[in-house]
């Protein structure tokens, strides 16, 4: 997370060292003119989250809007990297159908102090009710903005904040009794106390308004964006373009229908939203330049190749204070547009959004991965693998298990068919409940003998388990969320980060580099370890792996039992 990429974002050019009025008002105009305030995320599979991290990439790095939570607790950043006096607060937004606030707090807001004086910012209320600047905390004050004339009140308990309107004019009388036309002159929009907040207070009522069939988020897609002289707002496929005219005291509404194939167009050119994933994207990254129109096993081979040989298996978002997820879109900005690697179910996940873009006919699986200490498979699901089918003949496909038992390319599913490739040869077995998968390795020659203890001895091992069962992203998401906060769990108790490299693969785990090179014309590898020291890590992983970490990276090699 940069201050400067967010000043980039919005357009702000200085003064950066000026933490006054003046200032505040500016990024807080230039913000609501640059990011919408949107939910689209609800309505394209994904999940909104109170990661800061998730919430700058998407915001800043990917040009999207947000909702309250992210806009404004992005915004708390802002202020606090800026070096304002803050506070964040929840508030209860009103419902008018009720007539009563929302029972929890569902709206975040900021609170900023300013040569003693209190000032409410609120970058995110969207369409006609968006403060365009900071509200100074005086009660009963009028304070007119160009969307209407915004109102602090404290009633003893809370304050509350209502705004006073313009009348609507509408253009086109077809919708002149539309619901999306507030016909209200002044209208209550919420309440709050000054009890300070943190984001985790959020996080329950955020998940309920994402996921609840009553939410008005979840009933209506909405993306809005203050203009020069107005606002403009998609709600659902009806497409506003709202016109202030103080000096007339209304304001002009120009409304009309989007059809479906128009609606991506409509968010690009008027809202700078663009769909997140792009297969080309994903083709740059990994060095693809076609063919793109043959799906054969030719061309899987080569992406399934290229694909290992440029996004790492790692798990440093979990000694960097980060959170895997099954978000697609997010594991997209990370592995392809951050120039991150993944765990299984990033890599793996991404590829079967790949193979279906492409048009291949693919079933996502659930594997157990063996565990040699207890010499048995995982009790669960937890590596996520993809079966392609070609011509009628099954494969697997598995770009994500990392180090020395990565697959180069998909395996053809013919039980007890030795599969040679540059890591070693790999063997399918069917034993009439599932499939297993096991390697069969080179004999390992380790340069510093002093690591000798370190190398696997054992030639042939088990790798993983798994019916044809097909399984989608939610089977995964409770042994993931375990396989990363579990105290046990080999991913918390080692940092991994490793990559094939065209004569084999290197590897950091903890403070451990190593550069394996196979020599199967000899039978053997060659393994070539050293310890890193702590002010070389970051080098050695940007070097080494192409990967930049933003938050501080803690290593880990702890021993572990899985």
């Amino acid at each position: 997370m940069d201050l400067r990429g967010y000043f980039n974002r919005i357009g702000f050019t200085g003064p950066y060292d000026k933490l006054d009025l003046d200032t505040l008002r500016t990024i807080h105009k230039l913000h609501i003119m640059t990011i919408p305030f949107e939910n689209l995320s609800i309505h394209c599979g994904e999940k909104n989250t109170t990661d800061l991290n998730i919430i700058y990439d998407k915001l800043v790095k990917s040009n999207r809007g947000g909702w309250c939570c992210e806009n404004n607790l992005l915004f708390s950043w802002v202020l606090k990297e800026m070096g304002y006096k803050y506070t964040t607060l929840g508030s209860r937004v009103f419902n008018k159908f009720q007539n009563d606030f929302y029972h929890v707090d569902s709206h975040l807001i900021n609170m900023v102090e300013i040569d003693g004086k209190p000032y409410i910012t609120d970058v995110s209320y969207g369409v006609s009710c968006q403060l365009w600047y900071p509200l100074e905390m005086i009660s009963g004050k009028d304070q007119p903005q160009p969307p209407g004339v915004f109102r602090l009140l404290n009633n003893g308990k809370m304050w509350v904040l209502e705004k006073s309107s313009r009348k609507q004019v509408v253009k086109d009388k077809a919708y002149a009794n539309s619901s999306l036309i507030d016909k209200r002159l002044t209208k209550i929009m919420y309440g709050f106390p000054l009890t300070p907040r943190d984001k985790e207070h959020f996080v329950e009522t955020l998940d309920c308004l994402q996921t609840s069939p009553d939410s008005r988020f979840v009933l209506k897609s909405i993306c809005s964006l203050q203009t020069p002289n107005g606002f403009r707002a998609l709600i659902g496929w009806t497409y506003s373009e709202i016109t202030y005219k103080p000096e007339e005291d209304s304001d002009m509404v120009d409304m009309k229908e989007i059809p479906d194939c128009e609606i991506e167009a409509v968010l690009k050119e008027k809202f700078n939203v663009v769909n997140l994933m792009d297969l080309q994207g994903y083709f740059n990254r990994i060095g693809f330049t076609g063919p793109y129109n043959k799906l054969d096993l030719d061309t899987l081979r080569t992406i399934h190749k290229l694909h290992v040989m440029t996004i790492p298996f790692e798990n440093l978002s979990i000694h960097c204070g980060e959170k895997n997820t099954m978000d697609l879109n997010i594991i997209y900005d990370k592995l392809v547009k951050s120039n991150r690697g993944g765990w299984c179910c990033e890599n793996n996940l991404l590829f079967s959004w790949v193979l279906k873009e492409m048009g291949y006919k693919y079933t996502t699986l659930g594997s157990r991965v063996f565990n040699k200490f207890q010499n048995d498979f995982y009790h669960v699901d937890s590596h996520l693998i993809n079966m392609v089918e070609i011509d009628g003949k099954p494969y697997i496909t598995d770009v994500s298990y990392g180090v020395s038992c990565q697959l180069w390319y998909p395996l053809e599913m013919i039980s007890g068919k030795d599969q040679p490739q540059p890591p070693g040869v790999f063997r399918l077995l069917n034993n009439g409940k599932t499939w297993v998968l096991e390697k069969t390795s080179r004999k390992q020659v380790v340069k510093d003998k002093a690591y000798a203890s370190l190398i696997d001895k054992c030639l042939t091992n088990i790798m993983y388990d798994f019916p044809l069962t097909p399984r989608d992203k939610e089977h995964f998401v409770e042994t993931l969320d375990c396989l990363q906060t579990s105290p046990d769990s080999k991913f918390v108790l080692k940092s991994i980060c490793s990559l094939q490299m065209p004569n084999g693969f290197r590897a950091l785990i903890g403070w451990t580099y190593s550069e394996i090179t196979y020599k199967p014309e000899e039978d053997s590898d060659m393994v070539d370890m050293k310890e890193i020291p702590d002010c070389e890590i970051e080098a050695v992983l940007k070097e080494k792996f192409n990967v930049v970490l933003v938050n501080k990276f803690t290593p880990k090699n702890n021993k572990a039992n899985y």
